[in-house]
């Protein structure tokens, strides 16, 4: 009855676990083991109640993350009155099974197979097959180390012709396994796993103490990782941590002062302008002319106004005889000619005036001089700046035909604009 409370005791310790956290065991520990054991009635009699020293040895491995392999030997002097004193060792090997893992403990079932070897002072003394099933505890001691508490029982196999074949055993057992080897380190930053505050860092970062990784620079891209350690704060940077060049050129945006503007070999990453007039050299066809605000780099080409001639004769402007009144015929060839000078641009012009042959010197001065007059005042009056126009009479002077005829004559009648040097 009393191996079945304490059986009942085995299953309620199971009933309590719950799954959460992941406390991390070495992967192989060597251990020590004390406790107290209750040995079953068929072999001390009525002490069966009663609790015995045990000691130990342990060896525990991992095989995966919810499954160890474990073996133990475990030794128990054990008063009785029914056999008298009898030393018992167990000897099993099995596996745990990480039924909950906490942040710093893990509860197991264990299960296993042995051998129960039984040595009394009046016999008999013998040795059975037994197999065993606990329930139990694994806590984080240290960086590599684990305590550990179980209570299990052992039961030995035989049949009638073995006496005492069947033996039932309860254990309470108290331990502690150094764990052999180096702790576990998932990521590889060199903290063991139970120090690291951040186990999933990147293999190759820089870790503090803590296993965390390291960010000099706060570019968000970890030392260790970074190719580029000293990026200024707030810079762009891409996923190596250098700072993000857009155009290609090796001048970082943060200095490119034309980010989107190829420049390789310049400070400031902007095409060479030498004349400064925001034109790149490269497009610039004056490259050494400042000329801001065109395409090209040159400054507007002014148009020169059309070259005077050496003299324009104003063939057509009649007027009355005798006289230095302008016939309404003249006006078109006029207004012509005022266009003409404001196409010559400032060029200085002597309106001359001539005659025929007919009458004499003084008179046709005289007439040619007024006739000249009247021109100029006409060409002023279209807009040709005062300043620009002289007039003067040369009288017969100067004919250009024969004045024997009327038509040389009529050619000798003439209004000349001259360009002025």
């Amino acid at each position: 009855m009393k191996q079945v409370q304490r059986m009942a005791m085995l299953a309620a310790l199971w009933v309590a676990t719950a799954s959460a956290g992941a406390a991390e065991m070495p992967e192989r520990g060597l251990g020590l083991l004390l406790g107290g054991g209750w040995a079953d009635e068929n072999l001390v009699g009525g002490k069966d109640g009663e609790v015995n020293p045990l000691f130990g040895l342990r060896y525990g491995q991992r095989l995966r993350d919810d499954i160890n392999f474990f073996g133990d030997l475990v030794y128990g002097s054990y008063d009785g009155n029914l056999v008298g004193d009898a030393d018992l060792t167990t000897v099993r090997g099995g596996l745990e099974w990480l039924i909950s893992r906490q942040q710093r403990y893990n509860w197991f079932l264990s299960g296993g197979f042995g051998l129960m070897n039984v040595d009394t002072d009046s016999g008999p003394d013998f040795t059975r097959p037994m197999a065993s099933l606990g329930v139990g505890q694994d806590w984080a001691v240290g960086v590599n180390d684990a305590f550990r508490w179980e209570l299990r029982a052992d039961q030995s196999f035989g049949n009638s012709s073995l006496p005492n074949g069947g033996l039932t055993n309860v254990q309470a057992l108290l331990g502690y396994s150094w764990g052999l080897g180096a702790p576990a380190d998932t990521d590889g930053d060199g903290v063991p796993n139970r120090l690291d505050q951040c186990p999933n860092t990147p293999k190759g970062a820089k870790v503090d103490a803590k296993g965390c990784p390291l960010d000099s620079d706060g570019d968000g891209v970890f030392d260790g990782l970074d190719q580029c350690p000293n990026t200024p704060a707030g810079v762009k940077v891409d996923g190596k941590g250098c700072p993000v060049d857009s155009d290609g050129d090796g001048v970082p945006d943060h200095k490119d002062k034309c980010p989107t503007v190829p420049a390789p070999g310049t400070a400031d990453g902007c095409p060479p302008d030498s004349d400064g007039d925001g034109v790149i050299d490269a497009k610039d066809a004056c490259p050494a002319v400042p000329a801001p605000g065109t395409v090209d780099g040159c400054p507007p080409k002014v148009e020169e106004p059309a070259p005077a001639p050496r003299t324009l004769t104003l063939e057509g402007v009649n007027f009355d005889n005798d006289s230095a009144k302008l016939r309404s015929d003249a006006i078109a060839i006029l207004d012509a000619a005022a266009a003409t000078l404001k196409e010559w641009g400032e060029v200085k012009v002597e309106v001359a005036g001539h005659t025929d042959s007919v009458n004499s010197d003084a008179y046709n001065q005289d007439l040619s001089q007024r006739r000249a007059d009247a021109v100029r005042a006409y060409l002023v009056d279209k807009g040709i700046a005062a300043e620009r126009l002289t007039a003067k009479g040369y009288g017969e002077a100067n004919p250009v035909a024969d004045n024997d005829s009327a038509e040389g004559r009529a050619r000798n009648r003439r209004v000349e604009l001259v360009p002025q040097q």
